[in-house]
């Protein structure tokens, strides 16, 4: 086991990618996340905290790295800063992911009004597709976030 750690710990982060600064507990005790600094991507590399007892990972987990990559993008992308919180999501399992792979999760937004935002989100290993998710975002209208 010290050696799979090891090799994750040794394992190159892709170009363009740098650790995300993150407040939130929870996600900083999900692991590593990294923003790419041009492309409304989140990518993690998984380690073996995110698997289940199958060795792949654990759909909870992979809904997470979705959510957060919504709120990660939305407010990266937004005038006003503000994060955005999360009213539905919907995700479809489409492939299975291993220890050690880098998960990218790409957001794209494709309708933005005064009250909602609606994106979509692919979770890729490469080019293989193993995760999308659609979901609906209102801006947090109470007390000031972490920044």
């Amino acid at each position: 086991m010290a050696s799979i750690i090891g090799d994750l710990a040794d394992a190159r982060i892709p170009e363009g990618f740098s650790l995300l600064e993150q407040c939130s507990g929870f996600l900083r005790n999900c692991g590593e996340f990294y923003v790419h600094e041009e492309w409304p991507i989140l990518a993690v590399r998984l380690a073996p905290h995110h698997v289940n007892y199958v060795r792949i990972a654990h759909g909870g987990f992979l809904a997470t790295v979705a959510d957060s990559a919504f709120g990660v993008m939305l407010r990266r992308l937004s005038k006003a800063r503000s994060p955005a919180i999360t009213i539905n999501l919907n995700v479809d399992y489409i492939g299975a992911v291993r220890e050690g792979d880098w998960l990218e999760a790409h957001v794209e937004v494709l309708k933005t009004g005064r009250n909602f935002t609606h994106a979509s989100c692919l979770l890729k290993v490469g080019e293989r597709l193993v995760l999308r998710a659609n979901g609906v975002f209102t801006p947090w209208k109470g007390m000031t976030p972490c920044t």
